[in-house]
């Protein structure tokens, strides 16, 4: 069969201005953390920070890939002009860019936003900038050619080809998650991407500290020369890898199976707490970002970080930071409620007015308010640097964050419909 000619073609690689909006706030918040994180500090502290802004793009990384990859909305396009592998492969990495952009520009500024001498010492800036980057890029290569060629072997748990011993301890012994057997893999790279990109961060920083700066480059040279082998490897028959990858991912979130079979959706006697005006259209809400972005493990593993910067007595500018955009994270996840396949304008206008909405979507970002809370509490009780004011600051800030969210996606989804109709 002959392949389709490079024309232009109409591909969805964002979900609208609201989750472009989104994304702008996120990539600000970050900017200005860095600027003002190390403003004045000389190029070992930089060096430092780098460093643990990679080991938080590990973190990234290992849990982001597969959420914004698959599944791919343009797949029956793809079919129909029938690309050739390496167009694939580059129209994938053309979507995980956004995410390497966050990531790269906010590292950029670490290693350079010095208002009291942009140009002291800058062979050493750039040396840590560059060492960060790579660390980066060879983390985001290694978790992209991992996930990309998930689908053969999910496919193969979920058909009981693989994987009879985890079915076995969790069937026979209660051990491990129950999970769709198919799922299980993509658990398994999560943990699998941040301990390699982990022991690649590690390893960098030991070597720096004991003054072998040439060494200091191996782990991630190493990293991204064994992603970039891996990748070329497969890159011949990638067509197979992202087809068989994102029809197994469709099957698992798009309503297969597996979604319909193995995956409760939240109780609706869960929501007590919404006002009962708005707790149906809550529940659908809730259940439908469920399917699209489970976020409870992000959240979980934000938290995770919390506990570890204030365990480490960490900067009180840094955790505000941090928090600050976990929030904005966070509540900017319900962007995915602002899309098309989720909010038609019509049936929307349909089922509740615009300001009903914004309620509703108020407390859909308002989900995650008791765990946040309570992780705050918890630092306060553990620590003597912070106190329940604070606690209560932070709460304010999510309730305003969580209202501002659900007006934004809903001016732009039902409120656009009102104003066109």
């Amino acid at each position: 069969m002959s392949r389709s000619p490079s024309l232009p073609v109409p591909l969805r690689y964002s979900t609208g201005w609201a989750s472009r909006l989104a994304y702008g706030l996120l990539l600000g918040v970050l900017s200005a953390a860095a600027v003002l994180l190390t403003a004045g500090a000389d190029p070992t502290t930089r060096a430092d920070a780098l460093r643990l802004w990679a080991l938080l793009g590990a973190g990234v990384f290992a849990v982001a890939p597969p959420n914004m990859l698959f599944p791919d909305p343009n797949v029956t396009t793809l079919q129909r002009l029938n690309w050739p592998p390496m167009r694939l492969l580059r129209y994938q990495g053309r979507r995980l860019l956004p995410l390497v952009v966050l990531l790269a520009v906010p590292a950029v500024l670490l290693a350079y936003a010095d208002p009291g001498g942009p140009l002291r010492r800058l062979g050493l800036k750039t040396m840590a900038l560059g060492q960060g980057l790579l660390l980066l890029g060879a983390v985001a290569l290694d978790s992209f050619v991992h996930f990309a060629t998930l689908g053969a072997r999910s496919q193969a748990w979920h058909e009981g080809q693989a994987g009879q011993w985890y079915a076995r301890a969790v069937e026979e012994q209660g051990q491990g998650i129950d999970l769709p057997r198919g799922l299980v893999p993509a658990l398994f790279a999560t943990t699998r991407c941040f301990v390699v990109a982990v022991a690649a961060v590690v390893a960098t920083a030991a070597a720096a500290q004991a003054g072998i700066g040439l060494l200091a480059w191996g782990p991630g040279l190493l990293l991204l020369a064994w992603g970039g082998l891996r990748l070329t490897r497969r890159r011949a028959a990638y067509d197979r890898d992202f087809y068989q990858t994102t029809a197994f991912y469709a099957e698992v979130l798009g309503g297969g199976t597996i979604a319909t079979a193995d995956r409760e959706p939240v109780p609706y006697d869960a929501l007590y707490w919404v006002p009962r005006r708005w707790r149906p259209a809550v529940w659908a809400s809730v259940r439908q970002l469920d399917r699209r972005l489970p976020l409870g493990r992000l959240v979980a593993v934000a938290h995770l970080g919390l506990w570890l910067f204030a365990i480490r007595g960490v900067a009180p500018a840094v955790i505000t930071a941090y928090l600050l955009a976990v929030f904005v994270g966070q509540v900017a996840a319900g962007a995915v409620l602002g899309t098309r396949p989720s909010a038609p304008p019509a049936f929307q206008r349909s089922m509740q007015s615009w300001p009903d909405w914004v309620g509703t979507r108020t407390f859909v970002n308002l989900r995650w308010f008791g765990p946040h809370v309570g992780s705050l509490a918890l630092v306060v009780l553990f620590g003597d640097t912070y106190g329940w004011a604070w606690v209560g600051t932070w709460a304010a800030v999510h309730l305003g964050l969580s209202a501002v969210g659900a007006v934004a996606v809903t001016l732009a989804t039902e409120g656009r419909a009102r104003a066109t109709a």
